[in-house]
């Protein structure tokens, strides 16, 4: 099985958190065009049969013109061999949900929504710069479900302004609502963002790592009252209700990524797409390449299954990763995967090495521990 990922590189504001390429231009049709030409070309060679995923995230694919996504997606399905039940997705942000786009998106085939909320919180909202506030993301839940089954919302903690008051807003918010899937995670300032440069010109303060601890706790605790399964350390789901789209990366399945900054992964290369807007068209309008390409040597797929596999519910599993990649990672790593088990990060069921919910907190460390 194969996921597609388009990468629509627009977004109305710049969310001071934000790594992603992006831009605030209003240049759709054109960035729509090279897609499709992208599409069209396949130079990465990539097999264009049994699609199970389709991905349009961002950016912000909900504020491009609805008649521009149909394109994209009519180009899918001339180009690709996409499976009956495929998980098709659009992020979207809450001041773009109406019952028109609603109407417009169920026509063009997708069958799930991703709503990035981030908070119930207006004094937090504020903080990162986000266009929507309480009510506006509570009332496009409400539309949603209307219409969908299948939808996701994301949910950030460890903010500026953050304390666990309001994240037990935010849980009591989830509570109420009830949506079938949750993204919860805590925020990582990354470098070249406008949250770093406000830290560090003391402009802005993060939360204490002691606070973000008590939060992932709250969350652990709550959501689990709430019936929900942590199937992967940020992402909550009442039955049968997983994002496919992103398990299949936690599960090594190949992926191509269309759009620019896009990735792609075939299990034996690893492929990015130029991040600049004109460079991506320039490139794609003169049939030029437009991305660079790596091939990944054994140890870096093995440590690709450890760091992918180790986030999951089932973690791990020790014969699988024997059986792909020749290494016993029990006789690899006896004595650091034997001091993890002794500090209860991690533990073994049967053949899996699963995180413990001290071990979700670390996880970076634990990877550092037991790649090769």
């Amino acid at each position: 099985m194969s996921g597609i990922y388009i990468h629509i590189p627009f977004c109305k504001k710049a969310c001071i958190y934000c790594d992603f390429h992006f831009s605030t231009l209003k240049n759709h049709k054109e960035i729509i065009n090279s897609i499709l030409v992208e599409i069209d070309l396949n130079q990465k060679e990539f097999k264009k049969n049994n699609i199970s995923t389709i991905y349009f995230g961002g950016g912000t694919p909900s504020i491009i013109e609805n008649s521009l996504i149909k394109k994209v997606m009519q180009s899918i399905h001339k180009n690709h061999s996409i499976q009956e039940e495929c998980e098709i997705t659009i992020e979207a942000n809450p001041d773009d949900i109406t019952d028109q786009n609603i109407k417009s998106w169920k026509e063009i085939g997708f069958n799930r929504l991703s709503l990035g909320v981030q908070t119930f919180n207006d004094v937090c909202l504020k903080k990162l710069n986000r266009i929507h506030n309480r009510e506006d993301a509570i009332s496009a839940i409400k539309k949603i479900k209307k219409e969908f089954k299948n939808y996701s919302i994301d949910i950030m903690f460890g903010t500026p302004g953050s304390t666990i008051e309001t994240l037990k807003e935010d849980l009591i918010q989830i509570k109420k609502l009830n949506p079938p899937h949750i993204s919860i995670y805590s925020l990582d300032v990354e470098k070249k963002t406008p949250i770093h440069k406000m830290i560090k010109n003391n402009k802005i303060k993060m939360p204490s790592s002691s606070l973000v601890s008590e939060q992932f706790d709250l969350i652990s605790t709550e959501m689990e009252k709430m019936g929900y399964i942590n199937y992967e350390i940020s992402s909550f789901c009442k039955e049968g209700l997983q994002s496919r789209h992103n398990s299949n990366y936690w599960c090594n399945e190949k992926y191509i990524g269309y759009g620019p900054g896009a990735h792609s992964y075939d299990k034996k290369y690893r492929y990015w797409n130029i991040r600049d807007n004109e460079k991506y068209i320039n490139r794609i309008n003169n049939r030029q390449p437009f991305y660079e390409q790596e091939k990944l040597t054994d140890t870096q797929k093995i440590n690709e299954y450890i760091m992918t596999r180790i986030r999951t519910k089932e973690g791990i599993n020790i014969s699988d990763l024997e059986k792909r990649m020749g290494i016993n990672l029990m006789t690899l790593k006896k004595e650091e995967i034997q001091f993890l088990s002794e500090e209860l990060m991690v533990e073994n069921f049967g053949d899996n090495i699963v995180l413990t919910e001290k071990g979700k907190k670390i996880i970076d460390h634990i990877v550092e521990k037991i790649t090769v």
